[in-house]
């Protein structure tokens, strides 16, 4: 395979004087390459700036710098991919040759990622890590996304038009009417099976008819998606307040849950963050406003979260109608936060901890209080209200997926 046509190029970096500090190296990473990774071309020892000439350019590369004297094979190789994982091991001078050359390469705007080596395993997992974000990207920009009823007037600048995401992302914007929602709801027949949903919950303190009722919110959702061969949808939700005297909170849980991307209030750069991330990550996005910034602390409050862990299901907090669901994150876990911005030039991603967090009946029903450096801002340089939130580090990945999609990346947690 020619590197142009790979997604990962993988190379062992070496100075002609260190070829007999590598052993049996490279034989022992393509073994472990094998054939579980078509979409790589191994290039195997490069020792001279002359070699390099043979490689064409690749989408990512994964380089191992097996020993010193190589920082112009690093700074070339690099230069040939988008995005560089560079891997150094412990001796014959391999971390003094990254540490020499990875300024340049950030210099020129590059962006390049050290990890330490211990095994060819770790080769592999890097070359799966970003396989899986090639195809999450391809997903997303294959995707047709539901827009139904148009975004709540409330959301002055979370609004993007169709024209624009197809430009940029690659997604498919489809406008369905709000009459049809209704429709499809008034039609719904909710089965035994769906309140096995929600049998689940640790209290429950909405009558058995509003249950009822917001699952047949669920039930139509599923019903449009069908039709409309969707993969991820928002709805102008806070409408079922007056048109059907309930809410999509049970519904847009119940979707998340299953890794279906299911938006609020008819954001759509959120929608396209969540199924981003839900797409890299195989794990349910939740969508919070952030109602609580203090130093590097945040809370994140909504109606709606995917059911994860223990649930009560209570009533909507505005309206108190219809469901609001409210999820206990597990606190200690990691958890990563982030956004696309409305003009989807830049994508704010960043690191914290879920923390212990007292209860409030003054705030939607599921809330979230995360450590994150940098939080305020979040505050002082406002890129809209909602911000999806994923457990685990997925913060590399999404890095990776925005450099494909041509999106600025902004660390919260680099101030």
């Amino acid at each position: 395979m020619k590197s142009s046509e790979a997604r990962v190029l993988v190379g062992v970096l070496s100075s002609p004087l260190g070829v007999g500090a590598i052993g049996s190296l490279m034989e022992e990473i393509a073994r472990a390459l094998g054939e579980k990774t078509p979409q790589v071309e191994y290039a195997g020892l490069i020792k001279s700036v002359s070699e390099l000439e043979r490689l064409e350019g690749c989408k990512a590369g994964v380089a191992l710098v097996a020993t010193g004297g190589t920082e112009e094979l690093i700074i070339g190789f690099a230069e040939k991919c988008g995005f560089t994982t560079i891997f150094y091991r412990d001796g014959f001078n391999s971390l003094p040759a990254v540490l020499e050359a990875t300024p340049v390469l950030r210099e020129r705007g590059r962006r390049v990622y050290l990890k330490r080596y211990t095994s060819p395993r770790d080769i592999v997992s890097e070359v799966e890590k970003i396989s899986r974000v090639y195809e999450a990207v391809g997903r997303l920009k294959s995707c047709r996304l539901g827009l139904i009823g148009g975004p709540s007037s409330w959301l002055v600048y979370s609004r993007v038009s169709g024209d624009l995401v197809k430009e940029r992302i690659g997604s498919e914007i489809v406008l369905i009417p709000m009459e049809e929602l209704v429709q499809e709801i008034d039609r719904a027949v909710v089965g035994e099976g769906d309140l096995d949903a929600v049998r689940g919950a640790r209290g429950v303190e909405v009558e058995s008819g509003e249950v009822l009722k917001a699952l047949k919110v669920y039930r139509a959702l599923q019903a449009i998606s069908e039709k409309y061969d969707l993969c991820g949808l928002t709805p102008r939700c806070f409408d079922l307040i007056t048109l059907r005297k309930t809410t999509g909170c049970l519904a847009l849980s119940l979707l998340n849950t299953s890794l279906y991307p299911g938006a609020c209030e008819g954001d759509v750069p959120l929608l396209i963050s969540m199924a981003l991330g839900e797409f890299i990550s195989g794990k349910p996005a939740f969508m919070g406003n952030p109602v609580i910034v203090h130093g590097d602390e945040l809370v994140l409050a909504h109606c709606t979260a995917p059911l994860i862990s223990s649930y009560l299901l209570l009533t909507h907090f505005e309206s108190g109608l219809g469901v609001g669901v409210s999820v206990d994150y597990p606190v200690e876990r990691e958890a990563t936060l982030f956004r696309i911005d409305p003009k989807l030039e830049n994508l704010r991603v960043g690191l914290g901890v879920v923390e212990k967090w007292d209860w409030r009946r003054d705030m939607c029903r599921t809330q979230i209080k995360l450590r994150l450096k940098g939080a305020e801002r979040i505050v002082k340089e406002s890129i809209g209200n909602h911000y999806a939130l994923i457990l685990g580090d997925w913060v590399e990945e999404l890095t990776l997926a925005s450099q494909l999609l041509g999106l600025r990346v902004d660390r919260i947690d680099e101030t």
